[in-house]
């Protein structure tokens, strides 16, 4: 695939240069603690595992670092089973992850005949929750997932972007 150019970004496949900065970002706690499949602490050693899976992306599905002109890695955003995204605290409230988002959405819808994408987000996560209303997320439920860095269930909101609503929002 072809890396996908933003405004102030580039989203690209992953390579095992980047497991340093992956491991940094994601390994913190304040950004592990929301995100429910990664243990806490986190290494180095896992992050260049969870890269050598990675497959090159395509519109279904894709798992995408986010890299900043100059800083390199400071996040990644997927859509595999759903919309997911994390970025690095220094790089929080910056609207990278909207930026990025909107970014692969447009992308996963343009390649697909997909007619919505689901996310979530800890029930307590607003900046997360926040980030899938202004993309046009909507909640369509709530169920437990088991955290990996706090080991106990949490409660997750579960929401739903259609095909049709994302279109809307791009001719607004």
């Amino acid at each position: 695939m072809t890396p996908i150019a933003t405004k102030r970004l580039i989203l690209r496949d992953a390579t095992l240069d980047d497991a340093p900065l992956y491991a940094l970002g994601v390994g913190e706690y304040e950004v592990a603690r929301f995100l429910t499949p990664v243990p806490y602490p986190y290494t180095l050693a896992m992050a260049v595992d969870w890269l050598r899976q990675a497959r090159p992306a395509t519109p279904e599905r894709s798992m995408l670092v986010i890299d900043l002109p100059g800083t390199g890695v400071i996040g990644c955003v997927s859509l595999i089973n759903e919309l997911g995204f994390w970025i690095a605290r220094p790089h929080w409230n910056r609207g990278y992850v909207t930026e990025a988002a909107t970014a692969l959405l447009d992308w996963h819808f343009a390649g697909t005949q997909a007619q919505a994408v689901a996310s979530s987000a800890h029930h307590n996560n607003a900046a997360s929750l926040a980030v899938q209303s202004k993309l046009g997320f909507v909640p369509t439920r709530r169920e437990m997932r088991f955290s990996q860095t706090l080991q106990h269930n949490v409660e997750h909101v579960v929401t739903t972007l259609s095909r049709q609503d994302w279109q809307l929002r791009g001719s607004r």
